[in-house]
């Protein structure tokens, strides 16, 4: 069966509407603003294709929160929920798609679903503060290269937790790969996952060493962070070729 057909059969079976191609410049840009530059157009995950990237995923799911950046219509937020996990969060910059993702959650069996605490938030990118705790962070070639170095630089400020960046149709894997926190933890021919380069139990050890290396009266502040835009939204120019086909 065909992705497409895949998808259809999949809207089908679950009373939503994911499967679709849009651009953004033809749906909302005025809403959208500057980062429209950065954006790629909406295309879903294919079904099949997410599972199987989790399953790269080198830590427990559970417990973990799941963010998709560039969240669309919300398809990768309904497969993602058939997984333990703790909470999961689309950030859509689009308007139209985030209300597109969020009658499809009113629309989902949630009885069908292993985290009931899904939600779609209406944020740029750069601009999103990730919840506390372990993350899988999931892009579907959601953005280019400016916007991800500042993903990968805010994941990498907070070393005291597990993440996964797992990314579909890498088109800037060579950025990710660049970077000094992040490691290849696995592939698939669609896609590659990365994780924080030290090891939790490093990590840990560090954390003991910083604790005794301070006063008892002293205190370390809780750090957050954040980010922008859709999985697959910014737009080719008119001959260009469409980063969603390109070889990974």
């Amino acid at each position: 069966m065909t992705g497409r057909r895949a998808g259809q059969r999949f809207d089908a079976e679950n009373g939503v509407a994911t499967e679709a191609l849009l651009f953004l410049g033809e749906l909302d840009p005025d809403a959208i603003g500057p980062s429209i530059a950065h954006a790629t157009h909406y295309e879903p995950t294919p079904v099949g294709d997410l599972d199987a990237l989790l399953a790269q995923v080198p830590f427990k799911l559970a417990d973990t929160t799941f963010v998709d950046l560039g969240a669309g219509m919300g398809r990768a937020l309904l497969l993602a929920a058939r997984h333990p996990f703790r909470q999961i969060v689309g950030v859509e910059i689009s308007p139209a798609l985030c209300a597109v993702a969020r009658e499809n959650l009113r629309a989902i069996d949630r009885g069908t679903l292993r985290c009931r605490d899904v939600r779609v938030v209406r944020a740029d990118a750069r601009m999103y503060r990730f919840a506390r705790g372990d993350l899988v962070v999931y892009l579907y070639n959601p953005f280019g290269a400016a916007i991800l170095e500042h993903v990968l630089e805010r994941l990498a400020t907070d070393a005291s937790r597990d993440v996964a960046l797992v990314y579909h149709t890498p088109v800037e894997r060579d950025l990710v790969e660049a970077h000094p926190a992040f490691e290849l933890a696995g592939e698939t021919p669609f896609g590659a996952v990365y994780r924080l380069a030290t090891p939790a139990a490093a990590r840990g050890s560090s954390r003991q060493s910083t604790t005794n290396a301070t006063s008892p009266n002293s205190m370390l502040a809780p750090h957050v962070a954040s980010t922008p835009g859709h999985p697959n939204h910014s737009q080719p120019s008119p001959g260009s070729v469409d980063p969603k086909t390109a070889p990974t």
